[in-house]
């Protein structure tokens, strides 16, 4: 469910170690290594607390209040939750068990264990969660349990569901071995990555990035549970930094040599480089800035506030004037020193100086090495500061300042990137910058696809969407009108929207067999239109990346009259505005409209974005609902439509309930995720499977 494909970045050589240290163990309480502390004793509770309200309402209660709360909720813990044989069990009342100190950026290694039904999970930060279910347990299905434990179960915006399901049969022991740096949350499950630096949503308040730091909490769902070999390890800032900047690292370009300020101009004098380092020198200010312009970016950083340290970044600066009002000025400040108590919202560290307030908490103490990430693209802006995002603006929907009218700098579309000295000794360093959209994207290797071999991939198992995620335009991650269900052995599509469901995995070289027929709903502004929906193959890239909709891909049509046409979907990153090209070559003519169509042994033509036309369209093609051509090979309005594609490596061949209706050769990408639209039209899917090339079954 992320917005790339699996990646393999590891842990850290301290969890790797720990992973294979524990692994194996048969032993209620096993020795950590060095680093990790053991949150739970394997003997009592000590360490632990009861559940006191979230952290919300904990933060409104004042100290007397929040003692009472806690010696009650105290009680209640240990009436509930108790150790028996070196593990922890609770016994399905009560309330969750939480530690009694807060963490922030963490390494977590948690044993655990459910029985039939169980469901609970773990928060992070004192945010919901991490899920723990029965993951047969039918139930659940409605709530996706059959796509594994480790969901972001709370996420709207973000991914949502495990990568895969690596879950243990109920009643065995599963091991979790989490990272949490920022916002972000990395897992895996028994030794399988399930979750790829997914954000963690703060469910409490939802406007606001996750809490910098909170209990780990056991939760509690009225079930029996067991937790035991319960680690953590706190990472230190500096790792944290080198995590960070890790990330598609390949991609940007340093532009200060650590040495001297080589390729930068501005009020030098002002400036020195310590221990390299830019820093503004003590009662000085101005400021220095490359010599190269940019226009839209990522720009990466660190730097380090002395006590009330004030500073600022240069976006988009002209060369000359005041940065934050003939371009833009990002506010780099020690936000909570008492002498900025009384500031405006728009003057704190991140903030679009005087125009946009970030989110405050997330600096760390005076004297630390800060990370600091910067999005500019268009008249949008990001911040993101030691991995939380704290500024998330479109500064075209800005109508003022703080000082009245919004400066002319805010509409500037290029500049020089720079710092802007306020007499602080505020110091930079491993200062690099990414140009947007910069050159197109490629895929990844094709080897992260599946391939079938011996038999059929079953991709619906007519039982659930095990496998699947949904991808809804507006909506993204959830799909809270039940635009995808199961419904009698079928995948039921309402149409009650745009969007997708999608593989988990990418696949290649297949023999694909889709069954479906329509209902006969439709909705919205195609009420009275075709019945439309599609089959993408070859997905790639970003979800949104086609049309913020779908993602970039190959499109086996599936339209009233146009089953089998052929749609390229080039596709555009929504947050970078890379490009993310997908072509393939056809042979074709040309109808009366000069609309292509294929023809085998025609026209070569190599198309990245367009249509091919099934070879029996109707020239007269309306879109109008329950349109059918005269020599449509698609069934009738409430029959069942067999629609094959054979997919062998850049060779794509499309059949109709027999009919080879469409080709195309050299596809690129070659393999992908597959995708499943709804494009408000009603539609059953009753069949949805892989086969070996050369062996599927000709019914």
């Amino acid at each position: 469910m992320l917005t790339s494909p699996l990646s393999h970045r590891s842990y850290s050589q301290a969890t790797l170690l720990l992973a294979l240290l524990l692994a194996s163990t048969t032993s209620a309480q096993a020795e950590p290594p060095s680093g990790f502390t053991p949150l739970f004793n394997g003997q009592d509770l000590t360490g632990w607390k009861g559940l006191v309200g979230n952290p919300k309402s904990r933060a409104a209660m004042s100290s007397d209040e929040l003692a009472t709360a806690q010696e009650q909720a105290d009680e209640i813990m240990r009436a509930h939750w108790s150790v028996i044989d070196g593990e922890l069990v609770f016994d399905g009342k009560g309330k969750s068990l939480c530690t009694a100190k807060d963490y922030g950026d963490i390494e977590l290694y948690v044993d655990w264990k459910i029985l039939e039904g169980g469901d609970s999970g773990l928060y992070l930060r004192g945010c919901p969660q991490v899920q723990i279910w029965d993951t047969e347990f039918e139930a659940y299905f409605r709530h996706g349990a059959e796509n594994g434990s480790g969901s972001m179960w709370n996420n709207k915006k973000n991914a949502r569901f495990p990568l895969v399901k690596a879950d243990n049969p109920v009643g065995e022991w599963n091991t979790f071995v989490i990272r949490m740096v920022g916002e972000r949350v990395t897992i895996k499950l028994n030794g399988q990555l399930i979750v790829d630096d997914v954000v963690l949503e703060n469910y409490w308040e939802r406007e606001l990035p996750i809490y910098p730091r909170g209990q780990i909490e056991l939760q509690n769902h009225g079930n029996t549970l067991y937790f035991r070999n319960l680690y953590v390890r706190e990472l230190p800032s500096d790792e944290v930094n080198s995590i960070l900047a890790a990330k598609d690292a390949k991609k940007y370009e340093s532009v200060f040599n650590g040495r001297n300020l080589s390729g930068w101009t501005g009020e030098l004098e002002n400036y020195e480089v310590v221990d390299g380092a830019i820093r503004c020198k003590e009662g000085k200010g101005g400021t220095v800035f490359t010599e190269k312009q940019y226009s839209d970016f990522i720009a990466r950083l660190e730097f380090k506030l002395p006590s009330g340290g004030n500073n600022g970044l240069a976006i988009r600066y002209p060369g000359e004037g005041a940065p934050h009002l003939d371009g833009l000025e990002l506010q780099v400040l020690d936000s909570e020193h008492p002498k900025y108590a009384k500031l405006d919202p728009r003057q704190y560290h991140g903030s679009v100086y005087g125009l946009v307030p970030a989110h405050r908490g997330h600096l760390r103490p005076t004297g630390e090495w800060n990370f600091q990430q910067v999005t500019v693209r268009g008249s949008k802006i990001k911040v993101e500061l030691n991995g939380s995002t704290i500024l998330d603006a479109d500064l075209s929907e800005v109508t003022e300042s703080k000082d009245g009218a919004v400066p002319a700098g805010a509409k500037v579309k290029s500049g020089h990137f720079g710092f802007a000295g306020h007499n602080d000794p505020v110091a930079f360093r491993n200062i690099s910058i990414r140009e947007l959209p910069g050159e197109p994207a490629s895929p990844p290797s094709r080897d992260v696809a599946v391939s079938p071999t011996d038999g059929p991939i079953k991709l619906f198992n007519g039982r659930n969407m095990e496998g699947f995620y949904t991808w809804i335009r507006d909506e993204t991650y959830s799909d809270p009108n039940k635009v995808f269900t199961v419904r009698d052995g079928m995948i039921h599509i309402s149409g009650n929207g745009y969007g997708g469901l999608i593989t988990n995995q990418s696949y290649r070289d297949y023999h694909l067999i889709v069954e479906f027929k329509w209902g006969g709903k439709t909705w919205g502004n195609r009420v009275d239109r075709t019945r439309d929906s599609g089959l993408l193959l070859h997905c790639w890239g970003p979800n949104g990346g086609y049309s913020n909709t779908w993602m970039a891909s190959i499109e086996a049509q599936i339209i009233e009259g146009g089953v089998g046409d052929i749609l390229v979907l080039s596709g555009t990153d929504p947050d970078t505005g890379q490009v993310l090209p997908t072509s393939l070559t056809a042979e074709i003519t040309k109808d009366r409209d000069g609309e292509k169509v294929w023809k085998k042994g025609g026209e070569r033509v190599t198309i990245s974005s367009g249509r091919i036309n099934w070879f029996g369209r109707d020239v007269d093609w309306a879109d109008t609902i329950g349109f059918r051509g005269r020599d449509d090979v698609e069934s009738p309005l409430g029959e069942w439509t067999r629609m094959e594609v054979i997919a062998d490596g850049g060779h794509l061949l499309y059949k109709v309930n027999g009919a080879v209706v469409n080709e195309a050769f050299a596809a690129k990408p070659d393999f992908g995720r597959l995708l499943l639209q709804t494009e408000q039209a009603e539609m059953f899917v009753r069949r949805f499977e892989l086969w070996p090339l050369g062996k599927a079954p000709k019914d």
